[in-house]
Parts: C-alpha cells; structure tokens; sequence
C-alpha cells in the first residue's frame, strides 16, 4: 500500500509564454511552489503570486487546504520590477550594450587622433562633438527584431502590426509564406524607403496602410501591388511620391478608398477611373492641376452608393466615387468642367435645399469634392455681417 508521504502531485505553473511542471507532495506548503519557481525563472519568492481559479494563494497554506488537487493549473505573476528578461530581451539587450561601446570606443580613438595631429582645442572640440552624434546616431538604431517570433503571431491574429517601430527595410523574404490569410498590414510611422517584393504574397489582405514613410514611386512594387486583388484600403499618405504608375493600380478590382494626401504627386494615372469600386479618393496636399480622366463619371459597373441611401439599402444607386483634392492647385473652374461634377452639384443643393426647409443651416462642403472657391464666397459673405443665412435674408 502506497504511504501518503510518498505520493506526488503534479502542477502546471502558466509564467509568460512558458508553462512550468512542478512535483511536491500534498502536504506541502504553497511557498514550496514558490521557491521551485524561484529556481526556474530566477523570479524571487517575495516578487511572486500565484493565482488559482482568479484567487492569490496565500505561501503559508497546505496545497490541500488552498483548494488545489493533483493536475491543477496556476497562473504565476510577478510584481513590478520582478520580471526576468527572456533570451531574446537579453539578447537585444547584450546587442545594444555592443553598440554603446564600440560607438564609444569610436569617439576615444576620434579624440586621441585630434589630440596626436596637435589640432586646436576648438577644432578638437569639434571632431570630440562629431564623434559623440556619430555614437548616438550609432546607439539609436532599430533594435533587431525576431521576425520568425513575429510572424508566428500574425499567424495567428491575421493583422501584421509593424507601426511604429523606427524600420528602416525588411527582410526581401519577410511575407513570402504562411502569411496570405492575413487581412489588415500596417507598415506606416516607419522610416521605410522601400518594400520587400514578397508584398504580393498577401493575397488576403483587405486593408495596407504605408503612410508616414519615406517611399517613392521607385520603393513599391506596383506589380506586386496589383497582385492584392482582395485590397479595399490602400493609405499612402505622408511619403515622397511623385507619380503613380498604371500597373500598380489597375488591377486593384476590389479598392474602395485610396488616400494619397501630402505627397508630391503632380498627376493621377488615367487608371484609377476603371477602378469600379472606388468610393473614396482623398488627395489632399499635393500638386495636382487635374483630375483622372473618368474619375468622376459614375459606373454601371460599380458597386452600390450607400452613400445616397443609407437608410433605404433597397433601392442602391450607383454613382461617382468621392473625392477630396483640398490643397492643391487644381481650380474651380476645372473642378466644374470635370466629368461627373454637374450631378454631384445636383446632389449637393438637394441637401442644401432639404436642409433649408427643415430650419437648419450646416455647411456642407464637408470632405468631399469641396470648391475651395464656394467656401472663400461665403466667408466674404459672413465677414459682411450675414452669413449664408444672412446673404438671404
């Protein structure tokens, strides 16, 4: 017969990603959990909670008398300042120490050499102040990334988050595999000048945002692009794009906004007018005189206007996609003679109208297709003391 004293439970511990295997006998005290985690994740005792079913064991209690059984699983959290770094913490960590000293090192042998050729204490001082931005520049670089660990975790929830993160490239074979279920990729607030051409194997992907960078047209692969056939988001806003080529926009079939503003673009290729399902271009801030040949000319092959109807989805109209070119040289007069403005005007006083006879005045230029021009007319209007309402009554 087996005696109590030599009977052994086993507990699994949940630390982080880790999930620890712990033996004791029931008769043990909680701290003696403690102090085997100690041992396997350098985390103190006195640093340490351990939590079963949403409840803090207290170290003096017998395992029985805490409520835990052979099998049971417990959650292991640490208070502040207690947490171990992981390899790759200690990795990065050991990476960026390396850095501080040879850009260090670097600024010793700059000054030992101004002080050896018996240079001037002034023009010393400033091969000493070129060295110390040289190190600092040096120590401030993108910290390496564990891409595999990464992309482990898109994996797994579909949104490849890189924002924000101080890149300056990617790796050419970044997306090239386990990735085209992915939906949403957001690259932007980087420092990117160019994409890795595995872009294109994201072929699930409904929404790229790129704004923010440094890229030009010469840094994205429009061919690629155009692969990304399920893309209804495209956000390039905030680069140094100066064109935008045919190819790398025509077969986006399924694009439904593009948002190119604050960028240097002087023209918008012609093929943005066959994209059918386009309802919002915003092109704000940049350089253009024209508009795209079609881009404001409804498609019977486009896709409904819920704009028109929002509330009455039985009855759909199809109509020309919205577009917003505040800020660029583009005139009045021109926005008038483009294709599709005379019904957009149509719709526009009907609002206008609608909103008359209800007693309420709102300005309605709003974000789309505004004439800079109609909102200038009524600011000398309202500066005479009556507004749009006043220039009527």
């Amino acid at each position: 017969m087996t005696e109590a004293s030599d009977i052994q439970w086993v507990l699994f511990v949940k630390h982080g990603a880790q999930q620890l295997e712990l033996s004791l006998s029931p008769s043990a005290k909680v701290e003696s959990v403690q102090e085997q985690l100690q041992e396997l994740t350098g985390a103190f005792v006195r640093k340490q909670k351990l939590i079963y079913k949403g409840k803090v064991l207290p170290p003096n209690v017998d395992l029985t008398k805490a409520g835990l059984c052979n099998g049971a699983k417990l959650m292991l959290l640490l208070s502040d300042g207690a947490a171990v770094p992981t390899a790759g913490q200690q990795a990065l960590q050991q990476q960026k120490k390396a850095r501080q000293e040879e850009a260090a090192q670097r600024v010793k042998d700059l000054y030992a050499q101004a002080k050896g050729q018996g240079l001037g204490g002034a023009t010393a001082a400033a091969v000493e102040a070129a060295a110390a931005a040289a190190a600092k520049a040096s120590a401030a670089k993108a910290p390496s990334i564990d891409w595999q660990e990464r992309k482990r975790t898109w994996e797994k929830t579909g949104i490849i988050a890189l924002r924000d993160l101080g890149l300056t490239s990617l790796p050419d074979d970044l997306f090239a595999s386990g990735l085209g279920a992915a939906r949403v990729a957001d690259l932007s607030h980087n420092r990117l000048a160019s994409l890795p051409p595995s872009l294109s194997c994201l072929t699930g992907l409904a929404t790229l945002r790129l704004d923010h960078n440094d890229l030009g047209a010469e840094g994205v692969p429009w061919v690629g692009l155009s692969a990304l056939t399920a893309l209804t988001a495209l956000t390039l806003d905030a680069n140094r794009l100066q064109a935008l080529p045919d190819e790398g926009l025509s077969g986006l079939a399924s694009l439904q906004s593009l948002s190119v503003c604050d960028n240097q673009l002087a023209s918008l290729p012609d093929s943005l007018g066959l994209l059918t399902r386009l309802e919002l271009l915003a092109a704000d801030g940049n350089r253009l005189e024209r508009l795209p040949e079609g881009i404001g000319e409804p498609s019977s092959a486009a896709a409904p206007c819920t704009r028109a109807h929002p509330s009455r989805p039985s009855q759909p109209r199809r109509c020309a996609p919205a577009v917003s070119p505040q800020g660029n040289p583009i005139t009045a007069d021109q926005l008038r003679a483009a294709p599709g403005f005379a019904a957009y005007d149509a719709r526009r006083v009907a609002r206008c109208n609608k909103q008359l006879d209800a007693g309420v005045l709102q300005h309605v230029g709003g974000r789309t297709f505004t004439e800079g021009a109609e909102d200038r007319q009524w600011s000398r209007w309202g500066g005479a003391g009556g507004g749009a309402g006043g220039g009527k009554g």
